[in-house]
């Protein structure tokens, strides 16, 4: 420790000092919780083997070198084991990642490139620049590029669900902020199984964007499918029989059912409850002829209080009943576009951690890698 010739204390090496023994007994508070905790996790699972009949007995322990965590390393842990009729695990297995994955994951998870840098240089202690973010993300976008182009085995998927996500480009000196939107194909699978197709970035949702999506999607093998589901937007519609002029349309039920909610006048509390469950109520029918059944009831129960509403749900009718062709156990995936808006949720949380979107191409930059780390972290 340093000492004037006044014979005073440096602050900043007594704060050190204090900091290092804080520190260390707190590594010291957190070994020992740590190592009371996976006790008492083993003694719970011995128990609950024993009301079953199992034969399961505490086994020793094994000493974990070190551990590292945000607060430092954690050496010599103690973890219990288990052994039936064979070792049974309490902590998961370590799994090594490369550097690459690491960098990729903190940067598509929202860390600015200086906090990214200044995490390696704490933890790592190397050198990094940006450029080897740039570097990484580069590569992740051609594995991007690589899927985008992959061809699509026939008759894979059953269905497509088509809808778009608007955003606002980020500003600059040279022009101000401009609207945009993402436009989506999720193919749907035998079982309900889904997965994003493709996907086009435009000013707006127009029909010869939604031809250019669907025509990506066709060269790449996927030449039929049964049921395209959509908002019911004319741009889509059309899109959709230029391209799959087979297939069957299937309107979005949530969008409809807030396009017939707009029509009905104001209504108590209660009144409004018992018109959405009944409405929601129709599309759990075994068969379409049920539905219709449904359905018909329905209008004769609202054609006094909301007349305007029940016209245009009798003219409409026939555009939401496609997906009652499939088998009952998957088809609500095909009754609305949740399926995309859904993971829209996500992504719009996603993009809230940056800046914004230059321009389109970089949109289409950010939904890839945004699709790859969610897949990454599902796998």
């Amino acid at each position: 420790m340093t000492v004037s010739l006044e014979g005073r204390v440096a602050l900043r090496e007594l704060l050190a000092q204090a900091w290092q023994q804080v520190e260390g007994q707190a590594r010291g508070m957190l070994k020992r919780a740590v190592e009371g905790l996976l006790q008492a996790e083993r003694d719970r699972r011995v128990a609950e083997a024993q009301q079953r009949g199992e034969k399961v007995y505490r086994w020793g322990y094994t000493v974990r070198k070190c551990w590292t965590t945000l607060w430092g390393n954690l050496e010599q842990v103690r973890v219990p084991r288990l052994r039936g009729r064979e070792e049974i695990g309490l902590v998961e297995r370590y799994e090594r990642h490369g550097l690459d994955q690491m960098l990729f994951a903190l940067t598509v998870g929202g860390l600015s490139q200086r906090k990214v840098v200044g995490w390696v240089r704490r933890f790592l202690g190397g050198t990094l620049s940006p450029a080897t973010i740039g570097a990484v993300l580069e590569q992740a976008q051609q594995q991007v590029e690589q899927r985008r182009s992959e061809p699509i085995p026939p008759r894979r998927y059953r269905a497509l669900v088509v809808d778009g996500i608007y955003l606002r480009y980020r500003r600059s000196v040279s022009q101000p902020g401009r609207k945009g939107v993402l436009l989506v194909a999720v193919g749907v699978r035998e079982g309900g199984g889904f997965e994003v197709l493709d996907w086009r970035a435009a000013s707006a949702e127009t029909s010869e964007d939604y031809e250019e999506l669907l025509t990506r999607v066709w060269k790449r093998g996927l030449e039929t499918v049964e049921l395209i589901v959509s908002d019911g937007l004319g741009a889509i519609v059309s899109a959709a029989q230029t391209v799959y002029p087979a297939a069957r349309q299937q309107r979005c039920l949530a969008h409809w059912f807030r396009n017939l909610e707009a029509l009905t006048p104001r209504l108590a509390w209660l009144q409004r409850r018992k018109f959405r469950r009944e409405f929601w109520w129709i599309w759990d029918a075994e068969n379409q002829a049920q539905a219709r059944e449904w359905a018909r009831r329905f209008c004769a129960r609202w054609r006094w209080a909301a007349p305007q509403m029940v016209e245009k749900f009798q003219c409409e009718l026939e555009e939401v009943l496609a997906f009652f062709a499939f088998p009952a156990h998957w088809r609500h995936r095909l009754r609305t576009t949740n399926l995309g808006e859904g993971w829209f949720k996500h992504l719009r949380r996603y993009l809230s951690r940056f800046p914004g979107c230059r321009n389109g191409e970089h949109s289409e930059q950010v939904l890839g890698c945004f699709l790859l780390a969610a897949e990454s972290m599902h796998r």
